[in-house]
């Protein structure tokens, strides 16, 4: 493998080969036509017995297979199912991020750069989930940062909130390639670690920006548009709290005609906020 290669490509490049071998893959097809027939002649044919002397001859241990281990590919189902374990089995939110970053079957784990959990203070009132990291995060290993997180704090900061009393975190912790939308299983693999997340900050409210979070929490396929405008009793395992749904950061910072009912949003989750 060349070494010029950036790590996470290099990880990435080693995870296809082990899924090729873990698939059956135990051929390659090279320039040289080769006669299969005679190939299998040659394996069937009777081995000679070598010399004794050869054959007490100590055998060379083979080399250490160095090689990064690549997480295995499960079913959507049972990768559900193993972050519902993963998660249950975390009692802090320190327990929890240690589980997140070394759980096998998250999704493009390996292909991004950093891991970035959360931003803020836990443990505060209110709690913010965007859907996963962007560009900006990506390149400066800075969880909530660039444009969007620009545009996040302006919206706090309009409620008397700021990162010292508000909890910033992300369904994803990794971000997904080229920034697209997670998908439904991939959504169902990571929810189990967002709802344990928010059992263990025990907000009294959430704001959701966005798909990924508004399907989290919220058990419905209505469109994300019907589901705004309202607070949602939202129950995480033994805590409850108040959600309220909106459009996503980027979608807010494209569509200016988004805001006006954010701002509604975020004085009815102010007003929670003061009792």
């Amino acid at each position: 493998m060349r070494a010029d290669l950036p790590e996470n490509a290099q990880r990435a490049l080693l995870a296809l080969l082990d899924w090729h071998v873990e698939s059956g893959v135990d051929l390659a097809l090279d320039d040289a036509p080769h006669d299969r027939y005679a190939d299998s002649r040659t394996a069937a044919a009777p081995m000679v017995e070598a010399p004794a002397a050869q054959r007490e001859a100590p055998a060379v241990a083979p080399a250490p297979d160095i090689r990064p281990r690549i997480p295995s590919i499960a079913a959507p189902e049972d990768a559900a199912r193993a972050a519902e374990a993963a998660a249950a089995n975390s009692h802090t939110i320190e327990e929890l991020a240690a589980a997140m970053k070394e759980f096998p079957h998250a999704p493009f784990r390996d292909m991004a750069q950093h891991f970035l959990f959360s931003a803020g203070a836990p443990g505060v009132r209110l709690m913010v989930f965007d859907a996963a990291p962007g560009a900006t995060e990506e390149s400066t290993n800075e969880a909530f940062s660039g444009l969007r997180a620009r545009l996040l704090d302006n919206m706090l900061a309009a409620i008397g909130h700021n990162r010292q009393n508000a909890y910033l975190a992300y369904v994803s912790p990794w971000r997904p390639p080229g920034d697209r939308n997670l998908t439904a299983p991939e959504i169902a693999t990571l929810a189990p670690f967002a709802r344990r997340h928010v059992e263990l900050a025990r907000p009294d409210v959430l704001l959701l920006f966005g798909e990924a979070p508004a399907r989290v929490m919220i058990e419905t396929r209505e469109p994300l548009a019907k589901l705004r405008g309202k607070p949602f009793d939202i129950a995480c395992g033994a805590h409850s709290a108040k959600g309220f749904v909106f459009s996503g950061l980027e979608s807010m910072l494209k569509s200016p005609a988004l805001k006006p009912a954010a701002w509604r949003d975020l004085r009815a989750a102010a007003g929670l906020l003061q009792f």
